[in-house]
């Protein structure tokens, strides 16, 4: 059996989410496994609604029951509290004259797509033109937003070096603003002309937002996951790329504009590895002729074959009570080798990480 093969035996029971109807034939032992993994990757409260919707919650054993109520309730109460958060920062936000993107999980929650159910989202992520992020944090701060405490290193850090300014928490609501002037560090080996994914916004639910393009959101969620340094119990990323393949996937000409946007913004790589992993792990029903498309424009043979080793090691879930292996560990390391490489260039990253090392900023 190959490794992708063995993973996804290993993974089957996250089909669960798009067949509920398998979870009747769990035994309490595999419902203690997928409890325990479930809860880990945050993937639960998915299953838990998922099961509920389809009429099967009653007949899941009590054991396994409470544990999927639970992890239900507290996702319900997280996804409403960024419900209303959204909705206080979105009148604070009035006057901004720009557009006000949501990024994410709150933009599939302001779509109401199939994947936001069950999600435990703990921050929101939100974009608005970088020419418009001082008036935006000024409005923010009125309305009682305020940003932690930072070293002088790191406020440079946020304000020159990355695509995002320093979080922001909130008296009242439970949860970490992120506010974004891009998807992409601009010091980044690969960026993207922000202005080409805000000429094509589409609404939301929720007034004055706005989300990205349906192939811009796949893009931005697959960069998002490859071109991080963190990949540790990151499969609910790949399956969230797995609902958004499998909802705009029926739309007209979706594979044929992913892959000519992806080209366009210079994302072909993180698109090909989110491609090849969800098709291989989870099913994922990509048109033959957009992998093979893929196979040709994404990153070369070789390249393509120790990316794939690299993050398959670290992003396949430990089992329960399982210990990290040599080789997990080692492509741990090589992640994120590979992401302060592509993050900053030498001359910034090497005094970045001096700086660090010796303790001057917090972590």
């Amino acid at each position: 059996m190959t490794d992708a093969s063995h993973i996804a035996a290993r993974l089957a029971w996250v089909g669960a989410i798009r067949e509920p109807g398998t979870v009747l034939s769990w035994s309490l032992p595999e419902w203690e496994r997928v409890v325990r993994l479930g809860r880990r990757l945050r993937l639960l409260a998915r299953l838990a609604e998922r099961v509920e919707a389809a009429g099967l919650l009653e007949q899941v054993p009590p054991q396994p029951r409470r544990h999927l109520v639970a992890e239900q309730r507290l996702s319900r109460y997280r996804t409403a509290a960024v419900a209303w958060a959204l909705e206080q920062v979105g009148q604070s936000l009035q006057g901004l004259a720009a557009p006000c993107v949501l990024l994410k999980g709150a933009a599939y929650l302001g779509q109401d797509l199939p994947l936001a159910a069950g999600r435990l989202p703990s921050d929101v992520d939100i974009l608005v033109p970088k020419d418009r992020l001082p008036a935006a944090q000024l409005l923010l701060r009125e309305a009682g937003w305020t940003e932690a405490q930072l070293s002088e290193h790191d406020r440079r850090y946020y304000y020159e070096w990355s695509h995002e300014v320093p979080p922001m928490v909130h008296a009242v609501h439970p949860i970490e603003l992120d506010l974004h002037h891009d998807i992409l560090p601009p010091t980044a080996r690969t960026t993207v002309d922000i202005d080409r994914l805000l000429a094509r916004l589409g609404p939301s639910k929720w007034p004055g937002w706005q989300v990205l393009e349906p192939a811009d959101q796949v893009l931005h969620a697959a960069a998002h996951l490859f071109f991080d340094s963190e990949l540790r119990d990151r499969l609910r990323d790949l399956v969230d790329l797995d609902g958004l393949f499998r909802h705009f996937g029926a739309l007209d000409h979706f594979w044929d504009r992913l892959v000519e946007r992806a080209q366009e913004l210079g994302l072909t790589e993180p698109l090909a590895l989110a491609v090849g992993f969800c098709c291989d792990w989870l099913g994922t029903p990509v048109p033959a002729a957009t992998q093979a498309e893929l196979l040709r424009i994404g990153p070369s043979g070789v390249r393509r074959r120790w990316l794939t080793a690299l993050f398959g090691a670290v992003l396949s879930p430990l089992e329960p009570d399982e210990d990290p292996s040599a080789r997990r560990t080692a492509a741990s390391w090589g992640i994120l080798a590979r992401y302060h490489h592509w993050r900053m260039p030498l001359r910034l990253l090497v005094p970045h990480l001096l700086t660090k090392a010796r303790g001057q900023t917090p972590d």
